[in-house]
């Protein structure tokens, strides 16, 4: 796999993502915008900078999401008192008693089968190969300064 497919398999993979996830008629809702949630969710009080560091994403991109989902009342905004020009973003609390965790509870072989088209042995190789990459995947990315395995040295990514 080369960068650029792997750029259109994380594209594949996020509309999976937002169709397994999403409430019938619901709009999709942009990959970005779940990033920030994710991460202010995960880092409260934080920073524009260090979200925008932390997703990946441009500060303006961050900033302009923030406003609308404040405007929204899914974020709060309040100026960080050791320094006046920084805003400090979080969770507004009405919306942290909302539970999202059904939502990222459902199963996406649904999902798949509708965006894919793929079923039967080979929807299950996916979902199989889904999980290896989550298990050796996910808990070193929430970690990045942690060191890889001595087996993989060695071994160009």
């Amino acid at each position: 796999m080369n960068a650029g497919q792997l750029h259109r398999l994380a594209r594949v993979l996020r509309e999976i993502a937002q169709a397994a996830t999403a409430n019938q008629g619901e709009r999709p809702v942009a990959a970005s915008t779940v990033a920030i949630v994710e991460d202010v969710t995960d880092h409260p009080r934080s920073p524009i900078t260090r979200i925008a560091q932390r997703t990946g994403l441009a500060q303006s991109l961050v900033s302009r999401t923030v406003e609308r989902l404040q405007a929204h009342g899914v974020l709060t905004v309040e100026h960080d008192p050791a320094d006046g020009r920084r805003t400090l973003v979080s969770v507004d609390p009405r919306t942290r008693r909302l539970d999202f965790s059904e939502r990222a509870e459902r199963p996406i072989a649904d999902a798949i089968r509708q965006l894919t088209g793929v079923s039967g042995t080979r929807q299950l190789r996916v979902e199989a190969a889904l999980e290896v990459l989550g298990e050796e995947l996910l808990d070193r990315a929430r970690q990045p300064d942690s060191p890889a395995p001595a087996s993989d040295a060695g071994r160009g990514g």
